[in-house]
């Protein structure tokens, strides 16, 4: 964002007097940010480089932790889709907003060229296309478990403090979990069982259905705004539209294929992507119940994480970088 100014070394002492969020005008471009706090003790540096998006930037906004509200003013502001930097973690992609003299929008999400960049994760039931994941819990009716009215902490294996800081279903949940350990060690590996073949299912349909794959995909990286021709990924220095890579993806020379990952203790299914020379892993889909044990007091239940997988080598940022 600092190289963008006319003041770099301005907007940086800016960022470290207002670490958990402030504002900027350097007599041509305006600054917003939300809390920072880890970037500016971490990793700010002034050695950064400076993503050529456009010369003329009139708003840039630093996205994470911006408030919800704000975030609305933005898109209000801007005239931009709604929801588009306001929705959900598996709607709004975008890392900063950058908006040029013009009005444009360009919406910015940052890799790390180095380590690990998980894609993402989901719990709630996802359609892509003809493809469907359904996570969660949300088939288990806790209001119908056997479960008294009234109880505390020491009826869970729980304590007072984790007890009050949960909901009342997770709180039934706890109770569940403890006194009722085979029905619920049952249903664990019931819902597990189904979500492995539900995922086995889901890469199957990716795999003889591009256009789900490309929503897969699109959906994955960068939410409502899949389609946008405004939505670019950095890696590195470069600069990476995403509607150009699901395009080019289209094509008959890609094929998508899939095998599986699992270990002892978890499940999990391999996504790759290959024409004719090469094969790139895009991603590590692995699936695991969370909240299983009773001493955890948030029972998430099946989450699907979207891993990079591998570690370095041909995976999506190698894939995105060779399509750009």
């Amino acid at each position: 964002m600092a190289r963008h100014s006319v003041e770099p070394d301005r907007v940086f002492r800016e960022f470290r007097y207002a670490p958990h969020g402030g504002t900027f005008h350097d007599g041509r471009t305006h600054f917003e940010w939300g809390n920072i706090k880890t970037l500016v003790t971490g990793r700010i540096h002034k050695g950064a480089k400076t993503i050529n998006v456009t010369t003329d930037a009139a708003h840039i906004y630093h996205l994470d932790r911006l408030k919800k509200p704000r975030r609305e003013e933005i898109e209000r502001s801007h005239s931009l889709k709604t929801g588009a930097i306001s929705g959900s973690l598996s709607s709004s992609k975008a890392d900063v907003l950058i908006i040029d003299n013009e009005g444009k929008p360009f919406f910015i999400s940052f890799k790390e060229i180095e380590g690990q960049a998980k894609l993402g994760q989901l719990s709630a039931e996802t359609t892509y296309g003809a493809a469907t994941l359904a996570g969660g819990i949300d088939d288990l009716d806790a209001g119908a478990l056997p479960i008294p009215t009234s109880f505390d902490h020491r009826s869970t294996s729980l304590s007072a403090d984790s007890f009050a800081r949960i909901s009342s279903k997770d709180q039934k949940l706890a109770y569940f979990k403890r006194n009722y350990a085979s029905e619920w060690n049952t249903y664990v590996d019931k819902r597990s069982s189904e979500a492995a073949s539900q995922l086995r299912e889901f890469a199957k349909v990716l795999c003889t259905d591009r256009e789900s794959f490309i929503e897969f995909v699109g959906t994955t990286f960068a939410g409502s705004l899949r389609d946008s021709p405004d939505f670019f990924i950095v890696i590195g220095d470069e600069l990476i539209q995403l509607r150009a890579v699901l395009n080019e993806l289209r094509s008959q020379r890609w094929h998508v294929t899939t095998s599986d990952a699992s270990t002892p203790k978890k499940h999990a299914i391999l996504l790759t992507v290959c024409d004719a020379t090469t094969t790139y892993t895009l991603t590590r889909i692995e699936q695991s119940f969370e909240g299983s044990r009773s001493r955890v007091s948030q029972t998430k239940g099946i989450v699907y994480h979207f891993q990079q997988h591998p570690r370095a080598g041909l995976n999506y940022k190698k894939l995105l970088l060779d399509l750009r």
